[in-house]
C-alpha cells in the first residue's frame, strides 16, 4: 500500500486533479537545499503546476523600520502588473495587504472583497485592475514570523468561472508550503547576513528584558540585584550592539531580532 495520502482537487466540470502529500513534501524537501531566489521561485512554479493554479506570490514585509518597511517578493505575477503595482504604491490600498496585517486565516479574494472593511472604492478598483492582468481570483495565506514580519503566500487564477472549489482545495497545501517557504527564506537571509548577527550577554538580555516591561534603571537594579550604574552600562552596551538610537529603539530591535522572548 502506498504511504502517500491522496487528496483530490475537484472542479466543477467533473475533472479531477490528484495531488498527494508525497508530491508536496518532495517540494518541501528540495527547499532545504535552496541557495538563491531563482531556486525558490522554481519550486513555487512546480507547486503551481501541481495544483493547476498559474500564479503565485510569496512576500515578506520586513519591519526593521515601520516608516519604510522593506518588501521582498518571489513571484511569477505578470511583470507589467508588478511594475504598475510598486511604482504607484498600490500596496497602500491593497485589501490583501490590509487583511494580513490583522488576520491569520487564509481567505479567497472573492470573499475578501465582500467584507465591509474592504469596500473602499480604491480597494475595489485595485482588485478590478488586477483582474485585467489575469489575476481574477485567488487566495492568500497570511503568516506572522517569529520576529514580527508579515508574510503571505497568494495564488491567483485568470478564469473566475467555476474555480472556487479548485482554490479551496489548494489552500491546505499552500498553507503548509508557506510555512516552509518562510523557513527557507529565513535560512537564506541568515546565510547572506554572515557574521552580522548580534548577540547579547545574559546580563544585557536581563536588563533589556526588564526595560521592555517599562522598568527604570533603578527598578531593574533592584530586580537583578546589581547597581543602577551597572544596569545603565549594560543598557548602553545593548544600544551600541544593536545600532539603536536609544533604549526604546534597542528594545524594539531586540524583539524584532528574537533576542527577547516571553518568560514562559
Amino acid at each position: 500500500m502506498s504511504n502517500s495520502f491522496n487528496l483530490a482537487l475537484h472542479v466543477k466540470d467533473e475533472n479531477v486533479v490528484f495531488m498527494d502529500t508525497d508530491q508536496l513534501y518532495a517540494i518541501i524537501e528540495e527547499l532545504d537545499g535552496v541557495q538563491n531566489k531563482e531556486q525558490l521561485e522554481s519550486l513555487c512554479e512546480q507547486f503551481c503546476k501541481l495544483v493547476e493554479i498559474p500564479y503565485y506570490l510569496f512576500g515578506v514585509i520586513e519591519q526593521e523600520s515601520l516608516y519604510a518597511p522593506v518588501i521582498h517578493t518571489f513571484t511569477n505575477y505578470p511583470a507589467p502588473w508588478l511594475e504598475k503595482y510598486f511604482q504607484q504604491n498600490k500596496q497602500r490600498v491593497d485589501p490583501v495587504v490590509s487583511y494580513i496585517m490583522t488576520q491569520q486565516a487564509p481567505i479567497r479574494w472573492d470573499s475578501l472583497v465582500q467584507r465591509e472593511e474592504f469596500q473602499a472604492p480604491q480597494q475595489q478598483e485595485l482588485m478590478a485592475l488586477a483582474s485585467q492582468y489575469g489575476l481574477c481570483n485567488g487566495f492568500t495565506v497570511p503568516i506572522k514570523s517569529a520576529s514580527g514580519d508579515f508574510v503571505l503566500l497568494s495564488m491567483a487564477i485568470g478564469d473566475v468561472e467555476n474555480q472556487c472549489e479548485k482554490l479551496n482545495a489548494a489552500i491546505p497545501f499552500a498553507h503548509t508550503l508557506a510555512t516552509h517557504l518562510l523557513e527557507c527564506y529565513l535560512t537564506m537571509k541568515i546565510k547572506n547576513q554572515g557574521s552580522e548577527e548580534v548577540s547579547l550577554t545574559k546580563r544585557e538580555t536581563d536588563c533589556l528584558f526588564w526595560a521592555s516591561e517599562g522598568k527604570t534603571a533603578w527598578e531593574i537594579s533592584k530586580i537583578i540585584n546589581v547597581s543602577e550604574r551597572t544596569v545603565l552600562f549594560h543598557l548602553n552596551n545593548c544600544t551600541k550592539k544593536l545600532a539603536a538610537s536609544n533604549r526604546q529603539h534597542a528594545v524594539a530591535l531586540a524583539i524584532k531580532k528574537g533576542l527577547l522572548k516571553p518568560n514562559l
